[in-house]
């Protein structure tokens, strides 16, 4: 019922629960008058100081008129008489595996007996089997199992996720005792684990699967693929909470560089309905669920120098379904999950800009957008009493209840959502000249910020753009699996001082959090969130010889530990951990800066043991010496 409110993403989940020759009905006002309905979901749209009389109902206005001119939409008003088509007879539903599933089902068994390392990836739109295919395997192998020992680990974002898995296998495995999430005898098992804690408690498995991976942080995924040797991933490409092709697309190089010899397998035959399905069809088509980019080749002779960036109206995109079109598919392929909601914000939500980059007429990147701040002393007052909340906002109110700079929610901030650059011309300095813009044409904002899933890629191409941390989150974030981070770029004085005052609050809060709250923080994160070369610390000639006595062995770590942290501090912040190998950065800045465990840095870091990181540890500190001496550091 859309009066209720129209929510994309549930109207989407549910067109994919119907069997063949079955019918969604839609309950909405007059399809001509749909856009100027007031939809209560538009509550999710406004921020301050938009208010939901004032969202435009592009995005209601785009899908009345798909239905309008859809021959598989029957319309019935209310008050006319009309003949209702009658239901057809039920259909039996298909009990045997389709020729697509029998060949996943085959390379599923493959994967546990044939060589090791060579992971499977299954991809398929929504209602093709994949979960199905998944449980007919694990029955194939648990029967089937030479030896009479096999344990198959299954993990995914809920166990819900899994329930035909365990349906399909429970059905084919009579002599197994069932649990919740769980199959067994007393040598098999068929088990869910979740995935955090999966990696926690390093749990043992013949053969891993990993059910809708695109859901799962990519963190999560590429400590998997790193310590399971026999694994099979299968995701949703186009699904019921969106678009997993980005995945798809990205998972690839973390497969490339561990594990070259992987396999892909997609699966195109629906269960459900049949090929070609009127309303699946027309799901994908008003929701843009199957959006695709440009074709890699309309960029063969890309230059940058070509491309012309010019800022999109909401209004223009509407009357403009092919860059609609190629815009949203640029979306979905850049980012892991992309959802039918995320389009109606993109017409619809408040405050939102859009800039795109073309190359001969097509879109070849965008970067969307959304003001912030700029409050009046009243609604100030309210926010920093915790009487008010105001939706979105999410740069100044950060900046003012975590970061002590209450002035920021007087500032004007532009804060980028998402910025996607096409495969085919990746690192050419696209995303860099689409920030240039931005900022150069951004008027009455005083700093350009951004809040993403903190990765070592993500947090370097941010900082090549002069963008400067001012505060990372101290919990992971469930859907990336990072600590979010705020970045800043200053565009105007007001601007330069607020960063100025908020990146020094956060280098000096940043050490002392590293030895709590953020523990566990990669190296490779948090060593550029604390480089800072203009304030740079020094180390006094009197450390640099207790520290010379410790790589000596004549002084124990305790005895210098404030000479240790004072030499980490120093090589953060200048720069100078780079003469450090990976591994030596790891071992010395975690064991000072966040107090890990002799043997848990033994353990993780696959060291013989404690006196192995000890000389490990004087060899990295000899190494820091030696540049501070060279640079002249006093």
């Amino acid at each position: 019922d859309a009066h209720c409110g129209f929510d994309a993403d549930a109207f989407a989940a549910v067109s994919g629960t119907i069997n063949n020759h079955g019918y969604l009905l839609l309950l909405t006002p007059p399809l001509h008058q749909w856009s100027d309905f007031k939809d209560p979901d538009y509550q999710r749209l406004c921020a301050w100081p938009v208010t939901a009389d004032k969202i435009k109902g592009r995005f209601l206005k785009r899908l009345s008129s798909m239905f309008l001119h859809s021959h598989v939409v029957e319309m019935i008003t209310q008050g006319e008489a009309h003949a209702i088509t009658p239901l057809p007879s039920p259909v039996i539903c298909k009990t045997t595996s389709t020729a697509d599933q029998q060949q996943a089902i085959d390379a599923i068994v493959h994967v546990a007996t044939g060589h090791r390392s060579r992971p499977l990836v299954i991809t398929a739109d929504r209602g093709r089997g994949k979960s199905a295919a998944l449980g007919l395997a694990a029955a194939m192998l648990l029967n089937e199992s030479t030896h009479g020992k096999r344990r198959i680990v299954v993990t995914a974002p809920a166990m819900s996720a899994v329930e035909t898995l365990f349906r399909h296998a429970g059905a084919r495995l009579p002599g197994f005792s069932s649990r919740k999430g769980r199959l067994f005898t007393q040598d098999q098992s068929l088990s869910f684990i979740a995935p955090d804690q999966l990696l926690k408690e390093h749990k043992s498995a013949d053969i891993l699967f990993v059910d809708e991976a695109a859901a799962i942080p990519a963190p999560l995924l590429e400590a998997m693929l790193r310590r399971y040797k026999r694994i099979a991933f299968s995701t949703t490409v186009h699904g019921y909470e969106g678009a997993g092709r980005g995945f798809a697309i990205r998972f690839r190089d973390t497969l490339d560089r561990l594990t070259p010899q992987w396999r892909e397998l997609r699966l195109s035959t629906p269960i459900r309905w049949d090929p070609n399905d009127p309303l699946e069809q027309l799901t994908f088509d008003a929701l843009l669920m199957n959006a695709e980019p440009v074709a890699d080749d309309a960029f063969a002779d890309f230059t940058p120098d070509q491309l012309q960036i010019s800022r999109i109206t909401q209004d223009a995109l509407l009357q403009d379904e092919q860059s609609l079109l190629q815009l949203f598919g640029l979306l979905i392929l850049a980012h892991y999950r992309t959802r039918p909601f995320d389009l109606r914000y993109l017409l619809d939500g408040a405050n939102v800009e859009i800039l795109v980059g073309r190359y001969r007429g097509e879109i070849a990147a965008t970067a969307v957008a959304v003001r912030e701040g700029g409050f009046d002393d009243a609604m100030m007052s309210h926010i920093l009493s915790g009487e008010r909340r105001p939706r979105g906002h999410l740069a100044p109110q950060t900046l003012a209840l975590h970061c002590a700079q209450p002035q920021a929610l007087q500032h004007n901030f532009l804060r980028i959502m998402r910025i996607a650059v096409h495969p085919a011309i990746r690192r050419k300095g696209v995303a860099t000249a689409l920030l240039k813009e931005l900022a150069s044409t951004a008027e009455g904002i005083d700093t350009i910020c951004t809040s993403f899933g903190a990765t070592s890629d993500l947090l370097a191409l941010w900082r090549k753009n002069s963008f400067q941390p001012v505060r990372i989150g101290l919990t992971r974030d469930a859907s990336s699996g990072c600590h979010s981070l705020l970045m800043l770029r200053a565009v105007t004085e007001n601007g330069k001082l607020l960063l100025h005052q908020a990146q020094a609050r956060f280098l000096k809060q940043l050490p002392l959090l590293l030895t709590d709250s953020l523990k566990k923080l990669e190296c490779r994160i948090f060593l550029p969130l604390l480089q800072d070369t203009k304030h740079s610390s020094h180390l006094s000639s009197g450390s640099r010889e207790l520290l010379r006595r410790f790589t000596a062995a004549q002084l124990p770590f305790d005895a210098v530990f404030q000479e240790l942290v004072e030499l980490a501090i120093w090589a953060a912040r200048s720069g100078n951990a780079v003469s450090l190998s990976h591994q030596q950065q790891d071992l010395f800045f975690s064991r000072v800066l966040q107090r890990e465990a002799i043997q848990s840095l033994a353990t993780r870091l696959q060291l013989a043991g404690k006196r192995e990181v000890q000389r490990s540890l004087q060899r990295a500190v000899k190494e820091l010496l030696n540049n501070s001496v060279q640079g002249n550091i006093s």
